[in-house]
C-alpha cells in the first residue's frame, strides 16, 4: 500500500488521466502469496478515489467477471475492463466471442452503463498477425455489445419482476438464435469495411507486402 501511495504521489492531472488498479489471483514464480489481489486491488481503488480494474484472466476458473459487474456497478461511479481471453488463470490473449464476453456485454448494456464501464482489450498472441488479432478482438467486443443492444432486455426485466420465470426461461432460450449476424453485415456495408469474411485477406497482403520484409 505504501508503494501505491508513493506511485500516485508523483502527481498528475485527474482530469485528464485516468488511473486504474488491476488484481490479479496469482504472482509469477509465487506459490502462496500475490500482494495485488482481488480484495486488495478493490479496497484500494475505493479508498484512493481511482478506477477499479478488472481482467477476466485473473480470477479463478470458476470465477466470471460478467457476475461481479452488477455489484461493482453500484458503489462505483466507473468500472474499468481488461477483456481478454483467460487460459490458466493468464491473460493478455486474443478475445474471442465466447459465452463470458457475451454475458460482460450483457450486463453492461442490461445495466444501461456503457458510458460507465471502460473497456480495454487484448492483442498479444505472439503466435498470430498483431493487425489480425487486434482486430479480431475488437469485432468480437463489439459483436457482443449488438448483441446485447439487440435483447430486450426491458421485457425480461417485467417478466422476472412479475414472478413469469416459465416465459422468461423460453424467451431467453429463443433469444439465442435471432439472427444478429444480419444486424452486424448490414452495419459493417453502412460502415464501408470489409465484412467478416474478406477482411483478413488484406490483413495476409499486408503482412507478405510490409510486415515481411521488417524482419531483417
Amino acid at each position: 500500500m505504501k508503494s501505491m501511495d508513493e506511485i500516485l504521489g508523483c502527481g498528475y492531472d485527474k482530469e485528464k488521466v485516468l488511473v486504474s488498479l488491476e488484481s490479479k489471483v496469482f504472482g509469477i514464480g509465487l506459490e502462496s502469496y500475490t500482494v495485488g489481489s482481488a480484495e486488495f486491488g478493490m479496497q484500494y481503488a475505493s479508498s484512493r478515489g481511482i478506477l477499479c480494474l478488472m481482467d477476466n484472466g485473473h480470477y479463478h476458473p470458476t470465477e466470471v467477471v460478467s457476475d461481479k459487474l452488477s455489484s461493482m456497478l453500484l458503489f462505483n461511479d466507473r468500472v474499468a475492463l481488461h477483456l481478454t481471453r483467460g487460459v490458466r488463470w493468464d491473460s493478455d490473449h486474443v478475445i474471442r466471442l465466447d459465452d463470458e464476453l457475451k454475458e460482460i456485454c450483457k450486463e453492461i448494456v442490461a445495466a444501461d452503463a456503457l458510458d460507465r464501464v471502460l473497456i480495454a482489450t487484448d492483442f498479444f498472441d505472439a503466435s498470430i498477425n498483431r493487425i489480425a488479432a487486434w482486430v479480431i478482438g475488437l469485432r468480437n467486443v463489439q459483436k457482443g455489445l449488438l448483441t446485447a443492444l439487440l435483447t430486450p432486455h426491458k421485457m425480461l426485466t417485467r417478466l422476472q419482476d412479475e414472478g413469469r420465470f416459465t416465459e422468461l426461461l423460453a424467451l431467453s432460450e429463443a433469444l439465442k438464435n435471432l439472427p444478429y449476424e444480419d444486424v452486424w453485415n448490414a452495419y459493417l456495408e453502412q460502415q464501408n469495411v470489409p465484412d467478416s469474411f474478406t477482411w483478413i485477406q488484406n490483413v495476409m497482403n499486408y503482412e507478405k507486402t510490409e510486415l515481411n520484409g521488417r524482419k531483417d
